[in-house]
This record gives structure tokens, sequence and C-alpha cells, in this order.
């Protein structure tokens, strides 16, 4: 049951919350918000743009993002979003993006938060969900996958390209002329700015969009598909390499 409250009484809020559905092709543009946030993807998976990185989070992660952090979210499949916005005058907060493992009890507490909207520090029963909170956030570093994006305008423009369905199986030298880059550059930039050819760039993202696509709801065999894999094999033991699980487990939701 969500609680009823007025403004006054924002000033004794622990923490807020946010539950949004989105479809395929959903977006939220480049925004930031005042206080730090922790996203979770209760079913799908999450793709964010911050700070210059690409961050896909499988299942059983969380991405905190403190306060005042632009990001941006895209969602190729479906997703539900869960949001809590966590206390800003909290010193212990680490102040830097980080993945964080989610455990069943988080995952519940999170389900409650969104359902009553905020967490009251009057009540007795929101101060414990809050301590619950603190200490499942516990602020590790766990398994995500993280792309560099180049800061090369043409280059940025060719990365927008390896997450775009209609240019999977597309020639790479095609890709460059439509990005407006060389071969030699482009492969010099990307090396350069995110450690990784185009090609391995290109192969990775592919593989993001794989993740997101089970997760939301996508066989496999699709997912091999739009990652730009002709073999299901192929494509299982990519993911497997990248995400540490087969693609199987993508679709596992915490219990």
């Amino acid at each position: 049951m969500r609680h009823r409250f007025s403004r006054a009484d924002e000033p004794h809020f622990l923490v807020r919350s946010l539950a949004i559905d989105y479809d395929a092709g959903g977006q939220e543009d480049m925004h930031a918000h005042p206080w730090p946030q922790f996203l979770y993807a209760q079913s799908g998976a999450l793709r964010a743009s911050i700070e210059g990185r690409f961050w896909t989070l499988p299942t059983r992660r969380g991405l905190y993002i403190p306060a005042h952090t632009p990001h941006r979210l895209s969602m190729s499949s479906r997703l539900q979003l869960r949001t809590l916005y966590l206390p800003p005058q909290d010193e212990t907060a680490p102040q830097s993006v980080c993945v964080v493992p989610v455990s069943g009890l988080l995952h519940e507490t999170i389900s409650r938060v969104c359902a009553q909207g905020v967490l009251d520090r009057r009540i007795e029963f929101d101060l414990c969900l809050a301590t619950i909170i603190r200490a499942e956030i516990t602020f590790r570093e766990a398994a995500g996958f993280i792309l560099l994006q180049p800061k090369d305008t043409r280059a940025r423009k060719l990365a927008d390209f390896f997450f775009d369905a209609t240019c999977v199986g597309v020639p790479l030298d095609a890709l460059y002329e439509r990005a407006g880059l060389s071969r030699r550059t482009a492969e010099r930039v990307f090396q350069d700015e995110c450690g990784l050819s185009p090609a391995q760039w290109r192969r990775l993202a592919g593989l993001s969009e794989g993740l997101v696509r089970i997760a939301g709801g996508a066989t496999i065999d699709q997912a091999a598909i739009a990652a730009g894999y002709q073999s299901r094999s192929a494509f299982s033991e990519a993911f497997s390499k990248a995400f540490g699980f087969p693609p199987s487990e993508a679709k596992r939701q915490v219990v």
C-alpha cells in the first residue's frame, strides 16, 4: 500500500522510489537527479550511458549513480525498471558509478519500497527497510559489462551503428564510410580511446544487445541473430565468456 504524504512530510523521507515499465524502443534522454539513485531491472536488462561508458546490467545487478551525474537510458527490449532515490547527505555513499549485486532480500525490499512510494523516518517499519537497504547496498563492485565510448564524434557515430539493429550484417567498411571514417582512422581511434578494435567493440556491443533481448523475452536464437551470429553455439560461447554465465541464465530473476 502506498503511503499518502504532503509536501510538508518531504524532510522526513529516507528513500524515494519510482517504478516504470518500458516497451522495447523506450529511451530516457540525458538527465541527472539531485538524489543518488539505484537502478534495478526487476524484469529485463538495463543499459545506461554514463560518463563516456556504456553499462549493461545482467540479472541480479543494480547500478548506483551519484547525485547530479548525467546519464541516458535505452531499452531495446521490454524493461520493468525499479529505482530507489537515496539520501543525498549520506557521506558513506560512493562518489562514482558502480555495480552492486542484488540479493533476494534486496530484491524483495526494492519491490516493497516501490509499492509504498517512499520510506519515512517517523515510521518504525520504514526505518527497518532503510536499514536493510543500507546494509545490502554494500557498493561492492560486481560483474558488469562496460564499454568505453569513443570521444571522437565520427567514432561515436560508428559506435551507435553497432547498436543499431538495421546495421547487423552490414560490412565494417560500409559503416566506416557512413560515419565518415577511413578504416585506418577508425582502428586508431577505437584502439586509442576504447582499447579495442572496431570489430571487437562491435562484437561486444552485439553481445550486450543479445543479453538485453534475452532478458526482455527473446529466444536465444533470436538474440544470436540480433547480435550478428549465425550459429547459436558460437553466440553462446562468446556470451558466456563476456558475462560469466550462459545465455540460458539471462532470464533468471531473483527469488
